[in-house]
């Protein structure tokens, strides 16, 4: 096949987030992984809007029905989101859609952190306990180790087990619950204790887990699936972690579940609402921490999303040569 033989039309920015922002070097890096690609990166819409008629391919964080409706010759429509919920257009029949498979290298990192910042009393001691001026006693009662506990990671796919890889060498017994367990066989990082278990076991393994995280993708099958029931179903030791989307989450019985000390903490990167509205009461709960839907930011994010779509696309390529 001729090199440059898909023009793709790049509108990858973000108004708050540099490391969000498709640079040239991006494109460069692109077009040396793949030569049939010529990439345009616009600036604005309206230069994107411009280019659709002649595009082959969309790199964009968001696409309308009428910017597709404009590429007669669509052929791929990518975007760096995880999240399937980006898309919501009606693409020809035979355009791919790739959707990124790298975030869980940045968010299992995230992950790891807010439980160490939990268990080892990071988080409190700089917030909760701050006003104290010597917060040993304080923290004693809630200080343990990673080492050793049980975690639970509901969304068992690409960045569940990342999540996973990053950790097994702190020692921890491991539970992937996913859709089908049988679908691929357990990572190699998963020894003899660890476990990949369906939804349907998600009430069993409840009552045994430390520290949930929950990395699921969107969707209102998933609304509310840990809702008050459930949060009751863990040990009041245990923490909570959301990293998927806030719509997983029963918001009202999490903030009851912790101001009753029914949970040890939460770390919520996602909500159900978003930007957090000022009156949320989230914003009040005790030993709740926040980020605003900001896990899988860092300066690497395009440089691995690049990577990403170039595996992807030379996938692709092998189907149509197929």
């Amino acid at each position: 096949m001729s090199p440059a033989k898909f023009l793709a039309a790049v509108y990858v920015a973000h108004p708050e987030v540099e490391a969000w922002d498709f640079r040239p070097r991006h494109a460069e890096r692109l077009m040396v992984l793949c030569p049939e690609i010529r990439c345009r990166v616009c600036s604005n819409r309206e230069a994107f809007g411009r280019l659709l008629p002649e595009a082959e391919i969309i790199l964009a964080w968001r696409v309308f029905q009428d910017e597709v409706d404009r590429a007669p010759g669509l052929r791929i429509l990518a975007t760096p989101a995880a999240g399937r919920d980006y898309f919501d257009v009606r693409p020809p029949e035979r355009t791919a859609c790739f959707y990124g498979r790298f975030h869980g290298q940045i968010m299992a990192e995230t992950a790891l952190a807010m439980m160490l910042g939990m268990t080892r009393g990071l988080l409190p001691a700089v917030t909760t306990l701050a006003h104290c001026p010597w917060p040993r006693a304080e923290l004693a009662g809630r200080m343990r180790l990673l080492r050793g506990s049980h975690v639970c990671v509901l969304g068992f796919g690409h960045i569940g087990q990342w999540i996973g890889r990053l950790l097994k060498p702190f020692g921890v017994r491991l539970t992937g619950i996913r859709r089908n367990p049988a679908a691929s066989p357990p990572p190699s990082f998963m020894g003899p204790a660890d476990a990949v278990r369906a939804a349907a076991d998600l009430d069993e393994v409840l009552p045994t887990v430390d520290h949930l995280v929950i990395v699921l993708p969107g969707g209102s099958e998933r609304d509310a699936i840990i809702d008050a029931r459930r949060l009751a179903l863990l040990p009041p030791h245990a923490t909570l972690l959301n990293l998927g989307r806030g719509n997983a989450v029963e918001e009202e019985a999490l903030c009851r579940a912790l101001r009753r000390n029914e949970l040890a903490g939460v770390c919520l990167d996602v909500f159900q609402h978003e930007p957090l509205p000022p009156d949320s009461p989230l914003r009040s709960c005790p030993n709740l921490w926040r980020l605003p839907h900001a896990s899988a930011i860092a300066p690497e994010y395009l440089d691995l999303f690049v990577e990403d779509f170039a595996e992807q696309f030379h996938e692709w390529m092998k189907t149509c040569d197929a």
